[in-house]
């Protein structure tokens, strides 16, 4: 684990109009600015773009699996901002929907606002924070606090007295019930309440 702390700067709200490319939009802006580390919250619509919704196998590095999607679709995300190489280095989330449909992934390329995309930008100040390529995973990962800053879980936890674990409760099998819990995911998907 690894950790910065700074302040909030300035605060931003941008609006994208119908057919302007919403990553090429807030770039812009925030190169005009000179915000160097913040985050982006944003929501609207999106006629088209581009995705990675995943990898193509869980594998490190990951080969990442592209969408394309067009039409009109609603959409909401988030992005964080950190100083990179050439400048700043945004990096988006998003969820967009259409008709019963919907995609979660890494906005990435291309993003045609349709009707409108309303963005809240805020920056942060006093961040020792930036984004560097990382050789194992091929990716351009967050890099916080200072060189050999990283914090390690372990360093939070407190001795605690140890408690006597209370013996396991047996679950009564279910006709129905596949193996791994599988069945608990798939009730959980389909809203079927437990027996």
């Amino acid at each position: 684990m690894q950790y910065t702390e700074g302040q909030l700067g300035r605060v931003f709200v941008v609006r994208i109009d119908d057919g302007e490319d919403m990553l090429v939009s807030l770039r812009q802006f925030i190169l005009d600015k000179g915000i160097q580390a913040g985050s982006i919250t944003f929501l609207g619509a999106l006629m088209n773009g581009r995705m990675v919704t995943g990898p193509e196998e869980p594998v490190i590095p990951p080969v990442p699996h592209f969408v394309m999607f067009e039409g009109g679709w609603e959409v909401f995300g988030v992005g964080t901002i950190y100083p990179g190489e050439g400048g700043p280095h945004i990096h988006y989330h998003a969820s967009v929907g259409r008709s019963g449909h919907a995609l979660t992934g890494c906005l990435r390329e291309k993003a045609t606002t349709y009707l409108i995309i309303e963005a809240v930008i805020m920056e942060f100040t006093g961040l020792k924070a930036r984004r560097e390529f990382d050789q194992k995973t091929q990716l351009h990962l967050p890099v916080l606090g200072e060189r050999g800053d990283a914090v390690k879980l372990t360093d939070f936890e407190k001795p605690s007295e140890q408690k006597e674990a209370a013996p396991p409760v047996e679950k009564k099998k279910d006709k129905d019930d596949l193996p791994g819990g599988l069945a608990e995911i798939i009730r959980d998907l389909t809203r079927r309440p437990s027996q």
